[in-house]
């Protein structure tokens, strides 16, 4: 109570219950003991108090106990404890910035796999239960993921039967803001289906979404979109349609009398050397020797210049000037651009 002789380090008691009177410089322990048989005592509690707020108060002042320097003042309890709440935010801090150096290096880890294409394959850097799925396989395990990448690169049998000029060219390795578990990659893959007389070539544009571990930082799953399929407003994806990834791979497969309009490719764009950066239903976007990246209706596309501006902003893309390439007219991109000189010195 108020003007009470109650020594410190004591329980007092007064009119409202037992309360712990804290900042002795006696027995610390001792002190944080009583503190814990008062929390778990069936103690009178205050009528507008409950037992837990009650219980939490003699936590807290348990933790200033423990805390505060022996030899200094019950002063300055309220600022160990605030040193205490301190340490713990520098531990959080030093966390995530491990997972930040981690998620750096699973960064690298792509760049290299891509230029190299997965030779090798950085296992290390893949959770064991890796998952992956694309418009044409869905599959589980570090196992199945690296004999996947395996065939792509014609590195296996079945792929060296399968493939031949297999690449896959990186435009880009992207953080997801506001998501520190979320990488995504931007790129190109190609290869000659050998198998067939007539050795056709196949393209895809797409994206890589990686999911990661929030600590660890390695991959726990990764989804692939095609640009042809999963391309929408805002240049989001969404997943494909059932079966349109076989109709697509089949379409560029078959011989050039019988392939749609919609599964090919501008002549000039092998013949001129241009890199393709994106494989849209309606466009395609090319980079030129010169590094101007541009973009030109896609064979089966009807609506010229205008309709591609058209798409092209609505996947959030902004157009430029018309300008004639190789002969063709075509329609710049302008900055910034998920191919831009930034983007491309990242996936470097």
């Amino acid at each position: 109570m108020l003007g009470s002789s109650t020594p410190r380090g004591t329980v007092s008691q007064g009119r409202q219950g037992f309360w712990p009177v804290v900042g002795s410089q006696q027995n610390e322990h001792a002190t944080f003991r009583s503190l814990i048989a008062f929390s778990a005592a069936k103690i009178p509690v205050h009528r507008n108090m409950g037992r837990r707020a009650v219980r939490l108060l003699v936590v807290l002042a348990a933790l200033v106990v423990l805390e505060r320097p022996a030899g200094r003042s019950s002063g300055t309890g309220a600022y160990n404890f605030a040193g205490y709440v301190g340490r713990h935010r520098q531990a959080g801090v030093a966390r995530r910035c491990e997972f930040q150096q981690k998620r750096e290096a699973l960064k690298e880890c792509l760049a290299r796999e891509y230029r190299s294409f997965f030779r090798p394959f950085e296992a290390e850097y893949y959770d064991e239960d890796v998952s992956f799925k694309d418009p044409l396989n869905n599959l589980a395990g570090k196992d199945s993921y690296k004999a996947n990448v395996e065939m792509l690169s014609g590195d296996s049998l079945v792929g060296n039967l399968l493939f031949s000029d297999g690449f896959i060219d990186l435009h880009a390795v992207e953080e997801v803001p506001g998501q520190p578990t979320r990488l995504r990659t931007r790129w190109t893959l190609g290869f000659v289906f050998k198998l067939l007389p007539w050795k056709p070539r196949a393209l895809f544009s797409g994206v890589s979404e990686y999911e990661i571990d929030g600590q660890s930082a390695k991959v726990l799953r990764q989804r692939d979109y095609w640009d042809t399929l999963s391309l929408q407003q805002g240049g989001e994806y969404v997943p494909e349609p059932p079966l349109s990834g076989l109709k697509d791979l089949v379409s560029q497969l078959l011989p050039s009398a019988l392939k749609p309009a919609e599964a090919r490719e501008p002549a000039v764009a092998e013949e001129a050397g241009w890199e393709l950066l994106r494989r849209a239903a309606a466009y395609r976007i090319y980079r030129s020797s010169d590094g101007r990246i541009f973009a030109v209706p896609a064979p089966s596309f009807t609506a010229g210049l205008a309709g591609v501006k058209a798409e092209m902003e609505a996947h959030g893309l902004k157009a430029g000037q018309v300008r004639e390439v190789n002969g063709v007219q075509s329609l710049e991109l302008a900055e910034p651009s998920p191919w831009s000189a930034e983007a491309v010195l990242q996936a470097a």
